[in-house]
């Protein structure tokens, strides 16, 4: 396995980058994956390798749009670290200095939590509601967004590292204020613009050749496709677009720590530090903490820094070892191969690191990325279970509504099949037994109904009841 050392620049030659592109390959074909899937490795001087593969699916070039999902919060506690350091707002002021109406009053001790706290996930509560509406299903406006923070709020007043989209969200919200400017804007002015990103963006609306995500049947083959998101539903939490291209760029200022465009202070000691404790296994990577916006992992005695995402069928690694100034990124848009993204990336770090073991863990985690698929292509949804409108009583067609503020919900016939669309999500009914389950691309959620006195019809979806009307 030959390598080229130069300043603790891992240069990869021409050996190894044939063997990462047929460990890529062989991820793919030996699993039957359909999906569009990458790997790409970045060092101090930017982009050093890339190659994308797919068997019959969508070619990814280094200018192709795709989700990075929550791969966001890396930008989001970025934009606020350049804040803080320029006086716009103060990240260890409480969230009450704000005077930002929240609605949490009674609910949430506003003065003992800082922007800090929501950025690292230790300010105790997050809300359902407010987590579905702004990822999935949508809203009307931002009064009805800031009302739901306080339905089916979940508080742990512990104030222990707990991941969700709530913090980094709210926190935007403070910035917005304080700037007068909306999120997406910030991260333009103080991030991408800077730094010549110029195809990231929370824009789904301007986006050109957007790369959907592949939600698989259970016979391995498409069950349905799309990015299942809108410009309302791309939050400060998880709602960017990127490129190979820019996010190499992004790679390389973090592992150069370079500044000089964002911010006349370092900010990233602060951004790639260590703040809040976590003890967490995820896939392979031992989570020992959170920084302001990654989380700081140990894999085969290195230490990285990780930020990775998944809705849909996209799934993204990010991530890079500080010490050795070499980062990988690599993705699939299937469902099903989730977990591929991680061991493309493990196998490249093990192949550009010389790794002697590289091979041994390759195997190992080949066969639990095996073992994903065939789990997830079990509980994949089969086509055959799709309701038609012919056995579907029409009595149940309609639109069902909630007096706890979540989105409607409408059954409606399309073509020959029975549809349920929630808020700005749509998919078709399936049914196993006298069981409903309704797939929305992003959500799966069951559906059941019953009827109470005078033919009024209650449907439950997931844990939420709603009534015809």
């Amino acid at each position: 396995m030959a390598l080229i050392v130069v300043s603790n620049c891992y240069a990869i030659d021409d050996n190894v980058g044939k063997e990462i592109k047929s460990a890529l390959e062989e991820l793919s074909n030996s699993n039957r994956l359909i999906g569009s899937h990458f790997v790409a490795v970045v060092d101090k001087n930017g982009l050093d390798f890339f190659y994308a593969y797919s068997e019959g699916g969508p070619q990814v070039t280094e200018s192709t749009p795709f989700l990075i999902a929550s791969h966001t919060k890396s930008f989001t506690s970025t934009l606020m670290a350049i804040l803080h350091n320029s006086g716009k707002l103060d990240l260890d002021k409480p969230i009450s200095s704000y005077k930002l109406q929240l609605g949490l009053e009674g609910k949430v001790d506003t003065n003992k939590i800082s922007v800090r706290d929501l950025l690292t996930h230790t300010s105790g509560f997050t809300s359902v509601q407010h987590t579905f509406k702004s990822a999935f299903l949508g809203y009307f406006g931002p009064e009805e967004l800031v009302h739901s923070l306080s339905e089916n709020l979940l508080i742990a007043p512990d104030y222990n590292f707990r991941y969700s989209n709530t913090g980094p969200i709210v926190a935007s919200m403070i910035a917005e204020n304080v700037t007068g400017k909306a999120w997406g804007e910030l991260i333009e002015k103080y991030i991408t613009e800077p730094l010549d990103m110029n195809s990231t963006t929370n824009k789904v609306s301007k986006v050109d050749n957007f790369l959907p995500s592949i939600i698989t049947s259970s016979d391995g083959n498409i069950f349905t496709s799309g990015h299942f998101k809108s410009d309302q539903t791309m939050h400060p939490a998880g709602g960017l677009i990127s490129t190979v291209s820019d996010l190499a760029t992004w790679l390389q200022v973090n592992i150069n720590k370079d500044r000089s465009n964002v911010s006349k202070i370092n900010i990233f000691d602060e951004l790639h530090e260590k703040q809040v404790d976590q003890s967490k296994t995820y896939f392979t990577y031992k989570r020992t903490g959170y920084t302001l916006g990654w989380d700081l992992a140990e894999y085969n005695e290195e230490t990285l820094l990780t930020r990775f995402g998944n809705y849909g069928g996209y799934s993204i690694h990010v991530s890079f070892i500080p010490k050795r100034e070499t980062g990988v990124i690599a993705f699939t848009n299937q469902d099903a191969a989730y977990m591929l993204p991680h061991v493309i990336a493990n196998y490249t770090y093990n192949s550009i690191l010389n790794k002697a073991n590289r091979d041994t863990l390759f195997e190992q985690e080949i066969k639990r990325l095996k073992k994903s698929v065939r789990g997830e292509l079990l509980e994949a949804p089969d086509p055959v279970l799709v309701v038609s409108a012919e056995n579907f009583p029409g009595n149940l067609l309609g639109i069902y509504v909630n007096s706890n503020g979540w989105p409607e919900q409408k059954l409606y016939i399309e073509g020959d099949k029975i549809m349920v669309s929630w808020g700005g999500l749509s998919g078709p009914l399936l049914k196993t037994g006298e069981v409903y389950k309704v797939h929305l691309g992003a959500l799966q959620r069951d559906l059941s109904f019953h009827f109470q006195g005078k033919g009024v019809v209650m449907s439950q979806n997931g844990s939420v009841k709603f009534i015809k009307i």
